[in-house]
């Protein structure tokens, strides 16, 4: 399995927005990402698969050319049982789930809670504010490329350029 880190932190943080320009670099370096992410609801009502789905459909699979999109009906799923289920990749990224404990990057906003949240396996963590206070490595929510480049050194990822 390819090895795994979590983006956690408080409800509006910032973790998705953080995570579009962290995967975008790290596809730049030529690394295929997976992303897991905890939700609790989904917004499937925004083209027609969705739709179906809403109408009750047990499970709906949208394809194109380069997409699949499929929305299936389930009891809730442990982390473990979804690791199993993501595709090829060099790295899975996962969104919440911040009981495992996998490698995590804590995401804080001043506005919502400074105080971070009492975690195990925190290699790092982003904010609007000054971390120095914290042991961990601290980066800012405009260093993606800085904090994608210490995702690489310490998961040791391969990059293919």
């Amino acid at each position: 399995m390819p090895p795994v880190v979590s983006f956690v932190g408080r409800h509006n943080s910032g973790k998705t927005t953080l995570l579009t320009g962290v995967i975008k670099q790290l596809k730049r370096e030529g690394i295929r990402v997976a992303v897991i992410k905890h939700a609790q609801h989904l917004d499937i009502d925004t083209h027609d698969a969705g739709r179906l789905y809403s109408a009750g459909a047990d499970q709906v699979l949208a394809a194109s050319p380069n997409t699949l999109i499929q929305y299936q009906r389930q009891e809730r799923e442990d982390l473990l049982t979804l690791l199993d289920k993501a595709g090829p990749a060099d790295l899975i990224i996962t969104e919440g789930f911040k009981q495992y404990h996998y490698p995590k990057i804590e995401v804080l906003r001043k506005d919502i809670d400074p105080n971070p949240l009492p975690l195990d396996n925190v290699i790092a963590r982003v904010s609007d504010f000054d971390l120095s206070s914290c042991s961990e490595p601290g980066f800012s929510f405009e260093q993606t490329d800085e904090l994608s480049r210490f995702l690489i050194k310490i998961l040791r990822l391969k990059t293919n350029i």
